[in-house]
């Protein structure tokens, strides 16, 4: 488990440094701590931020008059813990990257984490097993409430957890997300927090590790990290990855006159593997299928004070589909059919079928999506092709996966996320947040597996400054049809336009494919013996069937990476806790 989280509450004790000034709270070995105290104002800023020198003054006065969002506009990636005599205020960031999560005490008393994990385990909860099969069905997006553990709740990336003297609490809104700017207008803004969440953390380190895949999100990173300091450049590449990634990946290594460590895979570092001994991941991770991967590219990386990776780069580099939806909720129906039509001819789609989900998916909403939803799960009538453009809702292959009791179960959660869903949400807006804290999640929940790696990986798409200044500009303006992540060429002109004009980025579907089919009867028994299905809620038969034709095809590949995920995970967690329980 992390050494770098904070706990508190009236009652939850765990081991850690004890932090004063504020009573009550403990902070893991490995968590760097500021702490700023004045006479009715107290603030901890604990994990990647600079201290605030001559901002202190400001800092405290904020707290003291409650402006808690003002404690957040820090660069970096941080929590911040902050009291004054009539409330304490826990948040972390707009992401989600660094998280909260809270419960109740059996003296109605508020205990919270900045890891889901440890409060679990400090509360002795358990799997959420009917979330996590919505989860599978429908995706996490619709429960940001909600974590893996049952009665262990989650503060939304973006919000804060105000607890008052008189032992209530509420949520704060911290995000300061306004989309208002034109591309043209919001880039600057853009460019000059990227160049500092680089700059300043590689000044700091003197030499850092940075991954160079071939793409514009690391590559950038990789340029930028290159201007302030030593860079040692990774990748990895194995007989089915892109070879276009990896000679774009030597470009740039050729481009900052920096040497690229390459790592060649074989059979054992291929995905839909987990190595004996890996670490249990906070809640289901993505990178707990190919840790061993991670842990061969990363070697040359390894010891070093920090690694940059380009994790969140395609949220908040660019718009989604979401924005032609957005587009017909606004009434600009023209304009969005006219891009529709454009980007489905060239690439040899329906324009008439995109244009049918996207027109639906405006008329219904974000509340009728989920009542749809969970009206087809109950009948069974789902078709988990994905439509080709963003959806409120999908179901895929999970959906027909699920045994009859769980198909209410969670048709039942979709109600119940239907009754307090935003009925005037904009689809661009919608889709950004959630998108943006669903891959924070998922850095997030690796943070376990680094140990193993020996490295610290650093996200800066992530920081908070970043992503406030690329959600300024209207989705619309961010979204590229003939340009890809058109934001970066207008930020950052100095990148060299061979790496801009890139329209093109390596698919991983082959080498998940042949993981997969080389993995199959692990993942078989797996799935076969998970608590998925020795709790009544997973049908193994139809599970199976798909993944014995899934062959050559990639039409199930992402609903069976999630479901081999989700029950890896909770098979390592019941075998950690029956291995604690014995100890």
């Amino acid at each position: 488990m992390s050494e770098e989280w904070i706990s508190g509450g009236p009652a939850f004790r765990s081991p850690g440094k004890v932090v004063d000034p504020l009573r009550g709270i403990t902070v893991g070995s490995g968590c760097r701590v500021h702490v700023l105290a004045g006479e009715e104002a107290q603030i901890v800023l604990a994990g990647d931020v600079r201290t605030p020198g001559d901002r202190t003054r400001a800092l405290l006065d904020a707290a003291r008059r409650g402006r808690w969002a003002a404690l957040t506009a820090l660069d970096g990636s941080y929590w911040v813990v902050a009291q004054n005599p009539r409330a304490r205020f826990v948040c972390g960031d707009v992401s989600g990257l660094r998280s909260v999560f809270h419960t109740t005490d059996s003296d109605g008393g508020t205990l919270w984490s900045t890891s889901a994990r440890r409060l679990a385990t400090g509360t002795g909860a358990q799997p959420d097993l009917t979330l996590l099969a919505a989860r599978l069905t429908a995706g996490a997006e619709h429960w940001p409430h909600r974590t893996a553990y049952r009665n262990i709740r989650a503060v939304p990336g973006g919000f804060g957890l105000l607890l008052a003297a008189d032992g209530s609490q509420r949520l704060i809104d911290v995000s300061g997300i306004h989309p208002h700017l034109t591309l043209t207008d919001g880039a600057p803004a853009f460019a000059a927090a990227l160049e500092r969440a680089v700059h300043s953390r590689v000044k700091a380190a003197g030499i850092v590790g940075a991954d160079v895949s071939g793409g514009l999100d690391s590559s950038t990173l990789a340029i930028l990290a290159a201007e302030a300091g030593t860079l040692r450049a990774v990748t990895y590449t194995d007989p089915h990855t892109s070879a276009e990634d990896l000679r774009h990946a030597r470009r740039v290594s050729d481009h900052i006159q920096t040497p690229l460590h390459v790592s060649e895979g074989g059979p054992g570092e291929l995905p839909f593997a987990w190595p004996s001994g890996q670490p249990v991941t906070e809640q289901p991770a993505a990178a707990s299928l190919d840790a061993a991967q991670h842990a061969l590219y990363l070697r040359p990386a390894a010891g070093l004070p920090l690694h940059l990776t380009g994790h969140g780069g395609d949220v908040v580099l660019d718009g989604s589909s979401a924005v032609w939806t957005a587009m017909v909720q606004d009434g600009r129906r023209r304009a969005a059919r006219r891009e529709v039509t454009g980007w489905a001819r060239s690439r040899n789609r329906s324009p008439r079928e995109l244009w049918s989900v996207i027109t639906q998916a405006a008329a219904t909403g974000y509340p009728g999506a989920l009542l749809e939803a969970a009206e087809r799960l109950e009948t069974g009538i789902t078709d988990p092709r994905r439509p080709g453009v963003w959806t409120w809702c999908h179901l895929g292959h999970a959906a027909r996966w699920l045994t009859p009791d769980a198909r209410h179960q969670v048709a039942a959660l979709l109600r119940e996320a239907a009754r307090t869903a935003d009925t005037a949400a904009r689809a661009d807006l919608a889709e950004q947040q959630s998108s943006l804290r669903l891959i924070a999640a998922d850095a997030r929940d690796t943070v376990p597996l680094e140990a193993s790696w020996n490295v610290r990986l650093v996200h800066p798409y992530l920081d908070s400054q970043v992503v406030r200044s690329a959600f300024a500009i209207i989705p619309a303006e961010r979204h590229g049809t003939t340009v890809f992540k058109p934001l970066l060429g207008a930020a950052l002109p100095r990148l060299p336009g061979w790496l801009t004009r890139r329209t093109t980025k390596g698919s991983f579907t082959r080498q998940l494919l042949t993981g997969l089919l080389h993995h199959q009867h692990q993942v078989a028994r797996l799935i076969a013996t998970g608590p998925l299905v020795t709790a009544g809620l997973l049908d193994p038969r139809p599970a199976l069937q798909t993944l014995a034709r899934t062959g050559t095809r990639g039409e199930a590949l992402y609903d069976l990476h999630r479901l081999t995920m989700t029950s890896q995970w909770l098979t390592a967690h019941t075998n950690d806790r029956r291995t604690e329980e014995a100890c």
